[in-house]
């Protein structure tokens, strides 16, 4: 029996050879009705798409690098999303293509640099994704100087334009001050990520436009950028609720920090609500089981993840990037009112 062929589908859907190759490449140029139905007659007829020989012929490697820094095996402490969620995500948008993710778990951005270097100069993926954007991003320079196809999670500032997913972190932080300001709130605290973080510069500057619209002080002693973890929101409380005039609502980066938070409050007897109110950004939602549950500006990670699989397809198939900018807003979850009740 002869060996299904891309012509055999050609004949089988009435389409074009151009078209079903397109399709089994998983190229966005082919509407996805008109991919179902040729992957559907792709398996009718039993036909297998030969990789190694499509490598061969195209040079690819059908492999989106996906570089994301994981937790050395001594950090046992909690800092939100981590790359397994975003790689789900990743890997449900090229599931219908010939692109497969492979997996670069670093340890430091050091690491990260060099394995962008290593992928871009000897070709072992033909896209790659990246986080943990800076401010300005070297990494961000290699790929654009060798015109290599990537996609940020996160947006730089001081970079030439590229293709990015992101949360709305100015707005996020902008109505989240607004919103506390309304509710009586003067003294509001920022717990923020590491300060070399673009995002983390967003937030920050959105912070200090947002107090200035409110008619509000800024107080360099409010704001703290770290690690995101249990420990880091927990240390923030405890320094904070020290000073003479205390914050009465802190703005936490994350779920994590917000539930070390809570941990502060209950080691300097504040009480939620009475004393002082936490609101969060971000992550898994996990903060509707905190007692009391808190306010939140929450993104489920799948939202970003499968874009950042759709816009590496888009790129590597030529795409320009200023065409592939998204700034997602979170949902305010307001579990709370925040005003205080003493």
């Amino acid at each position: 029996m002869q060996r299904p062929t891309i012509k055999t589908i050609a004949q089988e859907t009435g389409l074009s050879i151009a078209t079903v190759s397109k399709a089994l490449k998983g190229s966005p140029q082919v509407r996805p009705e008109t991919r179902a139905l040729i992957s559907a007659a792709a398996e009718r007829v039993g036909y297998q798409l030969n990789m190694h020989g499509v490598q061969l012929r195209t040079g690819k490697t059908y492999q989106v690098a996906a570089i994301m820094t994981a937790p050395g095996p001594k950090q046992n402490e909690w800092e939100g999303v981590e790359y397994a969620q975003l790689l789900s995500g990743i890997s449900w948008a090229l599931d219908e293509s010939p692109y497969r993710v492979a997996l670069y778990a670093v340890r430091n951005f050091e690491e990260s640099l060099e394995t962008i270097r290593q992928i871009v100069t000897f070709r072992k993926a033909d896209g790659i994704i990246i986080s943990g954007t800076r401010g300005h991003d070297p990494r961000v320079e290699i790929m654009q100087e060798k015109d290599f196809p990537f996609v940020t999670y996160g947006t730089t500032i001081r970079n030439a334009p590229h293709a990015y997913v992101d949360a709305d972190n100015e707005q996020m932080i902008r109505r989240s001050v607004a919103r506390l300001a309304t509710r009586g709130h003067r003294r509001i605290a920022l717990v923020n990520p590491m300060g070399d973080l673009a995002y983390a510069m967003t937030r920050f500057h959105a912070y200090r436009v947002a107090l200035q619209a409110s008619g509000l002080d800024f107080d360099p002693a409010l704001v703290a950028h770290g690690a995101l973890t249990p420990a880091f929101g927990r240390e923030c409380v405890l320094t904070m609720a020290a000073l003479a005039d205390p914050p009465t609502a802190y703005i936490c980066a994350n779920e994590a920090s917000a539930l070390g938070a809570f941990s502060g409050f209950h080691e300097k007897g504040l009480v939620h609500g009475r004393d002082a109110v936490i609101n969060a950004t971000d992550d898994l939602n996990v903060s509707q089981y905190f007692s009391p549950p808190i306010t939140t500006y929450f993104l489920p990670i799948h939202q970003p993840s499968e874009l950042l699989g759709r816009f590496i397809l888009r790129r590597m198939e030529g795409e320009p990037p200023e065409a592939l900018q998204a700034l997602i807003m979170p949902e305010l979850i307001e579990r709370c009112d925040d005003r205080l009740t003493r």
